[in-house]
């Protein structure tokens, strides 16, 4: 099943001509869904053909304007383009008033209803779950409230193959019971093995985003053992006082988190606009963690 993550922003609160503010939109199995959306977002999901319409639910990780002034901007562009699905908002404390204040501001009338659900501040916490995708919050180590969140892919069926439907006839309740795993005797004596009709099963997959966070305990626990991790890395461990005070991370940090965390592979952003070149962070990071690469504006990363 698809399961795709592309990087729509990946620059830090100083704007840049160089990068966007923080925003990523994944397709799990073909559900849409957008993580933080500042300025820019919208252009860049047009930049990234992402069909507006098929955005199913947003996830803010924090109230900071890096990370959600473009979210009314895009929820009235929505309402332009005749949006009549409820949207389903999860974020901190504060998401709502801050999006209901602006659109009543702007005299943004919508056709469609939002649904605010909040994150829970403690723990864990499963936002969404249907079939085999789930979507949990965490809370994380920033400045105000925030929270990264775990985006999991779990197969609990397995697919047939066509051919394989075709040439033996199945009925319905014959597909069901073989895409569980069970084996079917028919009337005829005929033994249809699960394990020949289907194909095995799909590995899961397990994609985290930090968030603004500085190193704690609860990313690397929510991130145990992910394919892939987006780890904010915002400074130079040279700037580790200054990293600390912000609530941010440096390089160094998010790869040893990583580490910890037992990730396969990292994806480091969130980069601030003192730094003109890119290689050192990088470089940092993976004095750390190997598998370390450095998010890129556009670009698909797939699972």
């Amino acid at each position: 099943m698809r399961f795709d993550v592309t990087v729509l922003g990946c620059g830090a609160a100083t704007p840049t001509l160089r990068f966007q503010p923080t925003s990523q939109v994944l397709n799990v199995a073909e559900n849409w869904f957008l993580i933080d959306a500042g300025e820019g977002v919208q252009r860049s999901l047009r930049e990234q053909r992402v069909p507006f319409h098929k955005i199913k639910r947003i996830f803010i990780s924090h109230m900071h304007g890096d990370h959600v002034l473009g979210l009314p901007g895009l929820i009235g562009s929505l309402n332009l383009l005749g949006r009549t699905e409820e949207l389903h908002l999860h974020g901190p404390v504060g998401l709502e008033a801050f999006v209901m204040s602006s659109l009543k501001t702007t005299e943004t009338h919508l056709k469609f209803h939002l649904e605010f659900e909040r994150n829970d501040p403690n723990e864990l916490f499963p936002c969404w779950e249907t079939g085999p995708l789930a979507i949990y919050s965490f809370p994380v180590k920033h400045r105000i409230e925030a929270y990264g969140y775990r985006v999991s892919l779990v197969p609990n069926q397995l697919n047939l193959k066509k051919d394989a439907v075709v040439e033996h006839q199945l009925s319905r309740s014959e597909m069901v019971r073989l895409k569980r795993g069970d084996s079917i005797e028919r009337k005829d004596g005929t033994l249809l093995q699960s394990s020949e009709i289907c194909f095995p099963m799909q590995a899961s997959k397990h994609y985290v985003f930090s968030g603004d966070t500085a190193p704690c305990q609860q990313l690397i626990d929510s991130a145990s053992g992910a394919d892939l991790l987006y780890h904010e890395a915002t400074f130079l461990q040279v700037l580790s006082k200054r990293a600390k005070v912000t609530g941010h991370s440096t390089a160094a940090e998010a790869g040893q988190s990583a580490l910890s965390a037992g990730v396969k592979r990292l994806l480091i952003g969130h980069f601030s606009s003192r730094y003109r070149t890119l290689t050192p962070l990088l470089l940092e990071a993976q004095s750390v963690f190997p598998l370390a690469e450095l998010a890129v504006e556009g670009y698909c990363y797939k699972l």
